[in-house]
C-alpha cells in the first residue's frame, strides 16, 4: 500500500509538470486594416514577453505558448502597436492600422508590390483618414494641400478641383487628367472626369497618391492617380457613433456611424447630412448621403468586399466675379447665375463587390465588378443640362511569384473595363425654367485597359520594375434632334510603359529612378467640331516622365524626407477656342515642358515612447517648386489661322512656389491642437499671361478633447478658426475665361476668417479598457 501512494504522488506530479510544459501554437494572419494588404515582418510577442514570432510575407504567424489564452503585443514599423486577446485553437485574423507619423514605412499598394513609401519608386504620398478630416471636416483640402506637388481648389458647397503637378488645374469643373478610384473601384468616368463631390470626407480611411503618368498599371490619366478606401471599422472595435458640427454662415452638418471590426466580418455604415447658407449670395449647399463599406472574410485564402453609397446634392452657383466686383462686394453672386437660378441637383450611386483570393503563396487574384449611375439637373446661363448616366464594368488582377532562386521575380497581369451610357439634354434657359429644346445627344462609351508588370530583385538592396499597358475608348454620339451630326469617334490604342529603378542604402537613402508615360483622352464634349459633328482628328494628350526620388529616415526616424526631380514633356495638349452658348472646340496642338522639385519633411522630436505628458509632437513640411512653360502653344481663329501665340508663357493656373507646414500636439490627458499654413504664389489667369491671381496665404487652427470615458463611452469636442488672418483670396479661379470685350469674371471668392465647434458621442458595445 505504502508502495502504491508513492507511484500515485509521482504520477500526479508528472501530471501537473506535463500539464505545466504542454505546448499551444497560436496562428493568424495580420493585414493593413485599410488596404487588407498582407504585413510580412511583423513582431508578435505575448506580454510577459516568454513567446514571440515574426508575421511571413503572406502575413501568418506561428506562436508557441505554454497558456491557452492571453494577450498578444504585434508591433511594425509605420503601424500602431497593437494588443490583442487570444484563445487556442482560434484562427486570429488581425488587422493593423497605420501611424499616421511614419507614413514613410507604411506598405503601400500604389503598383502592387507591397513595399513602403520608402522604398516604392516613384512620387508616392499616402493620407489617413484623420488626416484628411483635419479642419471642420467638411473637405479634404487642406490634407490634399500637404502634399508636395498636389493642390485642391474649392469654391463654395458645389464644386472642387484636385491638380497634381498641374495637371487638371485646366478643368472647367470636376476632375480631368486624374485617375481616381474608391476600394479600387474607378469614380472616374469613362471619358475621362471625375467629381469627387460624391465622397463624403467623413467616410474615407485612406488616401495613395501617385504623382506623375502611372498608365501602366490604372490607364488615362497623365497627372496621377488617387486610390481612395472608405474607412473600416477598427479590429474589434463595435460601436455606435453620433457627431454634430456646427460653423458660421449657417455650416450644420450630423452624422451617425457604425462600426464593427469582427474576425469575420468587417461592417462601416455611416448616414449623414450636411447644410450651409454660403458665404456668397446663391451659394447655398446641401447634401445627404449613406455609405456602407463591408469585408468577409469566409476563410483565410479569401476576402469578399462590398461597396455601397448614395449621395444627394442640392447646391446653387453664384458664378465668378470680376476683379472689380470682387473689389466691390465679394459675397455678390453673377448676376446671370442669380437670375437664371444656376444650380445643380445631383444624386449619386455607387454600389461594387470584389474578391481577393490567395490560390498559394505564390498566386493571388484580385477581382470586383461595380455599377456607377446618377441623375443630374444643373442650370447654368448658356441653357439647362438634363442628364442620366450609368455605366458598369470590371477590374481583375493576377499576381504571380514562381519562386526563382536567383532574379526573384514577381508578375502581374490584369485588365479593366467600363461600358457607360449618358442619356443627355440640354434646354434654353429662360430665367431658370426650361424654355425648349437646345440639344438632345446620348453617349455611348466603351474602354479597356490590359496591364502586365514584372518587378525583379537585383540582389537584397535593390530592384527593377517594368510595366507597359494596351488602353482603348470609343465614343459613340447620337444627336436625336440633328442626326447628321451622329458619329463614332474610335481613339488611337495607347501603349503606356513605365521602367523603374531603385537601390536601397539603409534607412537613410532609398534611391530611384522612373521613366513613365501617361495620356488622357478629351472628354466627350470636346469631341465636336464648330458645326457640333464629330472630330475625327482629336487624339489623346501624351505625356513622358523622367524623375529621380530620394526618401528616407534620420535620427531614429523621427525626421522622414522625400526629395522628388522630375521633367515631363507633354504633346498634343488640347488647346480650348470659346464659342457662344457654351460651345468650346478643342484641337491638339499645344507641346509643354513640365520641370519641378517637391520636398517633402516630417519631424517628430517627441513619441509616445517617450512617456512625456505630451505625448506627441509633429511637424510637417511640403514645398513645391515648379518651371512649367509653353513650348509651341498656338491658338486658332474660326478660318483655322494662327490668331495667338504664347510660347514661353509660363502655364496658365500654376503656381510656381507653394508651401504648406504643420504641427500636431497630443496629451496623455486627451487634449490636442494642431496648426497649418498654406502658401500659393501668384499665377497667371490666361495663357497670353497678362491677368493674374495674386498670391495668398491661409492659416488654420483647431484644438479639442478626445477620450473613451470608462470601458464604454468615448467622447470627442473640438473648436476650430479658419483663414485666421482675414485673408482675401480666391482658391479656385476659372481661367482663360473669355471677357467678349468686358472684364473677364475670374474670381470665386473664399470664406474669410470663419469658427466652428463640434461634439461625438460614442459607444462601444464591447469592453473598451
Amino acid at each position: 500500500m505504502h508502495y502504491k501512494t508513492f507511484f500515485t504522488i509521482i504520477f500526479l506530479l508528472s501530471a501537473c509538470v506535463a500539464a505545466r510544459t504542454q505546448s499551444y501554437t497560436i496562428t493568424g494572419r495580420i493585414s493593413d486594416l485599410q488596404s487588407h494588404q498582407l504585413l510580412g515582418g511583423v513582431t508578435i510577442q505575448t506580454t510577459d514577453g516568454s513567446s514571440s514570432s515574426l508575421s511571413g510575407d503572406n502575413g501568418i504567424f506561428h506562436l508557441k505558448t505554454d497558456r491557452p489564452s492571453g494577450l498578444l503585443h504585434l508591433s511594425l514599423t509605420g503601424y500602431k502597436p497593437l494588443e490583442i486577446k487570444y484563445n487556442h485553437g482560434q484562427d486570429l485574423n488581425i488587422q493593423m492600422e497605420i501611424d499616421i507619423r511614419i507614413l514613410n514605412e507604411v506598405r503601400v499598394t500604389a503598383y502592387g508590390d507591397g513595399r513602403s513609401v520608402k522604398e516604392t519608386a516613384g512620387g508616392i504620398a499616402l493620407l489617413t483618414g484623420a488626416q484628411m478630416r483635419e479642419g471642420d471636416g467638411t473637405s479634404m483640402q487642406q490634407a490634399m494641400n500637404s502634399v508636395p506637388g498636389v493642390r485642391m481648389d474649392h469654391s463654395h458647397g458645389e464644386d472642387s478641383r484636385i491638380s497634381i503637378r498641374g495637371e487638371g488645374v485646366r478643368s472647367p469643373w470636376g476632375n480631368r487628367n486624374i485617375k481616381i478610384y474608391v476600394n479600387d473601384i474607378p469614380l472616374t468616368e469613362t471619358d475621362g472626369t471625375s467629381r469627387i463631390e460624391a465622397l463624403d470626407v467623413s467616410d474615407l480611411g485612406r488616401a495613395e497618391i501617385i504623382k506623375g503618368p502611372a498608365s501602366s498599371l490604372y490607364g488615362g490619366g497623365v497627372g496621377g492617380v488617387i486610390k481612395f478606401q472608405l474607412e473600416r471599422a477598427p479590429y474589434q472595435e463595435q460601436s455606435i457613433e453620433s457627431a454634430a458640427m456646427f460653423g458660421e454662415y449657417g455650416l450644420n452638418r450630423q452624422t451617425l456611424t457604425y462600426r464593427n471590426g469582427g474576425e469575420r466580418l468587417n461592417s462601416y455604415v455611416s448616414i449623414g447630412r450636411q447644410q450651409t447658407n454660403g458665404y456668397r449670395a446663391h451659394s447655398s449647399d446641401e447634401r445627404n448621403f449613406i455609405a456602407g463599406n463591408f469585408q468577409w472574410f469566409p476563410s483565410s485564402s479569401r476576402t469578399i468586399t462590398m461597396l455601397i453609397s448614395r449621395t444627394i446634392q442640392n447646391a446653387l452657383i453664384p458664378g465668378a466675379l470680376t476683379a472689380t466686383q470682387v473689389k466691390e462686394d465679394p459675397t455678390q453672386a453673377a448676376t446671370e447665375y442669380s437670375d437664371k437660378n444656376a444650380s445643380r441637383e445631383h444624386k449619386w450611386t455607387r454600389i461594387g463587390i470584389g474578391q481577393k483570393y490567395i490560390f498559394n503563396d505564390g498566386l493571388t487574384n484580385s477581382s470586383s465588378v461595380f455599377t456607377y449611375f446618377y441623375d443630374l439637373h444643373h442650370p447654368l446661363p448658356f441653357g439647362i443640362i438634363n442628364s442620366a448616366y450609368q455605366s458598369f464594368g470590371g477590374r481583375t488582377r493576377f499576381d504571380y511569384n514562381p519562386g526563382f532562386k536567383a532574379l526573384p521575380t514577381t508578375f502581374t497581369m490584369g485588365s479593366e473595363f467600363t461600358q457607360a451610357f449618358n442619356m443627355g439634354n440640354i434646354y434654353f434657359n429662360e430665367q431658370g425654367t426650361e424654355n425648349g429644346l437646345m440639344s438632345n445627344t446620348d453617349y455611348r462609351n466603351k474602354g479597356y485597359s490590359i496591364f502586365y508588370q514584372s518587378e525583379t530583385e537585383l540582389g537584397k538592396l535593390a530592384n527593377l520594375v517594368f510595366g507597359i499597358s494596351v488602353n482603348g475608348l470609343t465614343y459613340r454620339a447620337f444627336n436625336r434632334l440633328h442626326p447628321g451630326q451622329s458619329g463614332v469617334k474610335n481613339f488611337d490604342a495607347q501603349l503606356s510603359p513605365r521602367i523603374a529603378l531603385s537601390h536601397n542604402f539603409g534607412n537613410w537613402l532609398s534611391l530611384h529612378g522612373t521613366v513613365s508615360s501617361g495620356f488622357t483622352n478629351p472628354a466627350s464634349d470636346q469631341i465636336q467640331n464648330p458645326d457640333r459633328t464629330i472630330n475625327n482628328n482629336i487624339q489623346a494628350e501624351k505625356g513622358i516622365n523622367y524623375e529621380i526620388d530620394a526618401k528616407g529616415n534620420l535620427f531614429q526616424s523621427r525626421l522622414g524626407y522625400d526629395l522628388a526631380l522630375f521633367v515631363m514633356d507633354m504633346k498634343g495638349e488640347l488647346i480650348g477656342q470659346a464659342l457662344p452658348f457654351g460651345v468650346n472646340v478643342f484641337h491638339n496642338a499645344g507641346i509643354t515642358k513640365h520641370q519641378g522639385a517637391e520636398l517633402g519633411l516630417s519631424y517628430q522630436p517627441v513619441r509616445e515612447t517617450d512617456n512625456r505628458f505630451v505625448s506627441s509632437l509633429f511637424a510637417h513640411a511640403a514645398l513645391t517648386y515648379t518651371h512649367f512653360r509653353f513650348i509651341d502653344y498656338k491658338t486658332l481663329d474660326e478660318d483655322g489661322h494662327i490668331a495667338a501665340e504664347y510660347d514661353g508663357n509660363p502655364l496658365t493656373g500654376i503656381a510656381p512656389y507653394m508651401f504648406n507646414g504643420g504641427i500636431d500636439m497630443d496629451t496623455k490627458a486627451g487634449f490636442y491642437a494642431n496648426a497649418n499654413l498654406f502658401f500659393n504664389d501668384r499665377y497667371t489667369l490666361n495663357d497670353a499671361a497678362t491677368d493674374y491671381n495674386p498670391a495668398y496665404m491661409v492659416i488654420n487652427a483647431k484644438m479639442g478633447y478626445k477620450k473613451d470615458l470608462g470601458g464604454h463611452f468615448g467622447i470627442h469636442l473640438y473648436a476650430g478658426l479658419q483663414n485666421i488672418t482675414n485673408e482675401r483670396y480666391s482658391s479656385f479661379t476659372e481661367i482663360n475665361t473669355p471677357g467678349y470685350g468686358a472684364e473677364p469674371a475670374y474670381f470665386n471668392p473664399a470664406l474669410p476668417r470663419n469658427a466652428y465647434g463640434g461634439l461625438s458621442l460614442k459607444y462601444f458595445f464591447n469592453d473598451h479598457k
